[in-house]
């Protein structure tokens, strides 16, 4: 039998999944592609991680993931894709780890036992705050993002198909509000495994980036994860991959109230849970809407 043990990195996207990537095949010796052909076979010799960004063909699996949610397209059709698409990734891997950071597999996580025996799931979310800034800006200044983003059906998630939304509401969402929405219902999908039998962790961007010592949430990590523990990293989570540019949208200080009120109304909830919010300036902010 296979002994490969899948890892999955998954998030709402513009959360460092290049960076993670490219940090545990420096740390553990794997092979770190950001986005390698499925003909990957063998690729990894003997190595204690094989680490990936976006592995293969999983730009589909996130369409039809989102078709899935959005009632257009069966469960057992998702399945059947992931196996024909990404499904001999861990049967060719020869490292003892398998890591893929790939935002595209958030919605696979209800099916995570069935397609990954033996899986760990390891969610970073971001301030939706941040999120929002850096997923508005990054979508107009790569081509690719904004064809993806503006373009592409169902290449997010669809508020009122997922029955998060009235019909009549959707035509009046600012792009703003819709990130605001991503970042909540792709969040509740994920954090869903927290009361499955798939071993799950949830760490925030901020306590790893934004922070003087990352070293010790780090080890909890590799603790979870069962790597071996690692000193000296602080200095590379000073050296983020793939940051948006400064474009025209500003971070949160700089946001109308009623920008403010908007994102507190779709994420609040989730946004305390998580920790965010709190800060005197945004309360005042939101307040200011009312």
């Amino acid at each position: 039998m296979k002994d490969t043990r899948p890892i999955l990195i998954i998030s709402t996207g513009r959360t460092g999944t290049i960076f993670f990537s490219r940090l545990f095949a420096d740390l553990y010796g794997g092979h770190s592609v950001t986005r390698p052909s499925t003909n990957a076979q063998g690729e990894e010799g003997g190595k204690l991680v094989a680490s990936y960004h976006e592995r293969g063909a999983s730009r589909p699996i996130q369409i039809l993931t989102n078709l899935h949610f959005a009632h257009l397209f069966p469960k057992s059709g998702l399945k059947a894709a992931w196996k024909l698409l990404k499904g001999n990734e861990i049967q060719t891997c020869e490292a003892k780890f398998h890591i893929d950071a790939n935002c595209f597999l958030y919605g696979l996580a209800p099916l995570a036992p069935e397609l990954y025996p033996n899986l760990k799931v390891l969610h970073i979310v971001r301030d939706p705050r941040a999120y929002v800034t850096s997923h508005l800006n990054f979508s107009r200044q790569k081509g690719t993002s904004f064809i993806a983003n503006y373009f592409v059906p169902f290449w997010q998630p669809n508020p009122f198909l997922v029955g998060g939304m009235p019909f009549g509401k959707i035509f009046k969402l600012t792009r703003f509000e819709k990130y605001c929405w991503i970042w909540d219902f792709k969040n509740r999908v994920m954090e869903g495994l927290e009361n499955s039998a798939t071993p799950y962790m949830r760490v925030r961007f901020e306590d790893l980036f934004n922070t003087d010592n990352p070293e010790d949430l780090f080890g909890n990590i590799t603790d979870f994860l069962s790597l071996p523990h690692v000193t000296g990293i602080r200095e590379k989570f000073r050296q983020p991959a793939n940051t948006s540019a400064k474009t025209d949208f500003p971070e949160w200080p700089e946001w109308t109230s009623k920008q403010a009120a908007q994102l507190q109304n779709l994420c609040g909830a989730r946004m305390a849970k998580y920790g965010y919010g709190g800060e005197r300036g945004w309360e005042e902010k939101v307040r200011g809407a009312w």
